[in-house]
């Protein structure tokens, strides 16, 4: 082992990762647009490349939770041919994780979620508001 060896392996060992943006690891959150409707929300994400075998979703209490991880197509590459290696790769193959906070009328029990095309869309009704009423007082 030479010291220029040794001074490379400490470097490694720093994880810059945290500190400056990595081009072979980028930081990848497809972006989603969110709809209220009068009775329901509305959550559409676009998802290229992805099946719905991709994609996890799940709810716990009021937060919702969209999730995936590294395609099987992308490590199946990696490991394709150790001699070849990308010149270009611009397709995002990476996982993600994206959570929202859902309003208090959300009826969570209800989601439903289609994955068509690339596009996931997630629908959430609206719990039935309750109305207000008053409350007898008795004397004691």
């Amino acid at each position: 082992m030479n010291k220029l060896s040794l001074l490379n392996s400490l470097f490694d060992d720093l994880n810059y990762g945290l500190a400056m943006p990595s081009l072979e690891a980028p930081c990848y959150a497809p972006a989603v647009d969110v709809i209220e409707h009068k009775d329901s929300y509305e959550f559409v994400m676009d998802l290229p490349g992805k099946t719905q075998d991709d994609v996890e979703l799940s709810v716990k209490e009021n937060t919702l939770t969209i999730a995936s991880k590294e395609t099987v197509q992308a490590e199946k590459a990696k490991d394709a041919d150790e001699d070849s290696r990308f010149l270009i790769k611009e397709r995002n193959t990476t996982s993600f994780c994206r959570t929202f906070t859902l309003p208090r009328n959300a009826d969570t029990q209800q989601i439903s979620a289609q994955f068509k095309n690339g596009v996931l869309t997630v629908k959430i009704p609206c719990k039935a508001e309750l109305a207000e009423h008053k409350i007898q007082i008795t004397a004691a």
